[in-house]
């Protein structure tokens, strides 16, 4: 593998990727909408399901390896243009497989989907990859459609493509309209006297299992490397947290202790994320996370610190 298409290489996740890949020596081709700021190398813009432009940029720079990350990447974003997330992340996921089974047929394909395939549960025993996948969103509905999609082309064509089923992923250089990148901008910001010592939350006992995105990006490059076309590989962590949990050691980190006030815009019915087995890809590829959740806090906090508010801090009620 030497060389590997990004798709939406732009978002938070494309750029740690980008830098996973060429720590390891490999050129990356980034490929986003052409509104992204484009990133470091090879670059092309275009749209994810414009499915001969796709193939163009295939047969032009002959990638031998894909990670397919483009996509409507939130519930909030889904619901609210239900004919945009089914063009991006169905018909997109069709566009980006077609082109390489045209172009590129002995490349690898990684499809990134969402534990989100699984529905929406809280404890009990943490689910293999056979389990049934039953979402209740239309964004878990759209990605559930991409990850079969993305099996289907492997069964049927031949294709080397699989898919990839991660929990929630955080870390630096996330957008504020996330609940810890959120949280983190607002204590950067009491702690450093530029605003009341006031905090505005959702509900704070729905529960995530958030994994640092640079052990979620370890583990997509390892997949491409190492994984089983035709297969589905859950990426977790061990536990998962409720958001107040991760807003008192956020807290702890920033030493300081807001006022909390319930934001009634902000605020949804307590949820949770399914913790998920990982056996399969251990066996697989020896991957486990490695970074502990506080070093991610820690790491998040330093970098709101660090950079400008990107917007409102206006917290998500639910990280994506």
């Amino acid at each position: 593998m030497s060389r590997v298409l990004i798709t939406g290489a732009a978002g938070f996740v494309g750029r740690h990727l980008a830098r996973e890949l060429r720590a390891a020596g490999v050129e990356t081709i980034g490929f986003d909408v052409p509104e992204a700021p484009a990133g470091e190398g090879l670059w092309e813009t275009g749209r994810v399901e414009d499915g001969a432009a796709l193939a163009e940029i295939v047969a032009r720079r002959q990638p031998d390896a894909c990670v397919h990350l483009a996509g409507v990447a939130s519930e909030g974003e889904a619901r609210r243009a239900p004919e945009r997330a089914v063009r991006v992340n169905i018909e997109g996921t069709v566009a980006l497989l077609e082109a390489f089974r045209a172009r590129r047929p002995d490349a690898r394909v990684l499809v990134v989907s969402t534990s989100q395939v699984y529905g929406e549960t809280a404890g009990g025993v943490p689910l293999t990859e056979e389990a049934p996948l039953t979402p209740v969103t239309l964004y878990g509905l759209t990605k559930m459609a991409a990850d079969r999609i993305a099996l289907y082309y492997a069964a049927a064509h031949g294709l080397a493509a699989l898919t990839a089923r991660p929990v929630n992923h955080i870390g630096p250089g996330q957008s504020e309209r996330y609940v810890v990148a959120a949280f983190a901008r607002q204590l950067a910001d009491i702690a450093a006297g530029r605003r009341a010592p006031e905090l505005r939350v959702g509900n704070l006992e729905s529960r995530r299992a958030f994994m640092d995105v640079r052990d979620t990006v370890r583990g997509y490059r390892l997949l491409l490397e190492r994984g089983t076309p035709g297969r589905a590989y859950n990426l977790s962590c061990e536990r998962s947290y409720a958001i107040g949990e991760t807003l008192d050691l956020l807290c702890q980190i920033a030493g300081v202790c807001p006022r909390r006030v319930v934001d009634p815009a902000l605020y949804r019915p307590t949820d949770g994320s399914p913790l998920l087995d990982t056996g399969r890809i251990r066996s697989a590829v020896g991957w486990r996370p490695e970074i502990p959740f506080e070093q991610t806090l820690r790491d998040i906090y330093e970098d709101a610190r660090a950079r400008p508010a990107d917007g409102p801090t206006r917290p998500a009620c639910r990280e994506r």
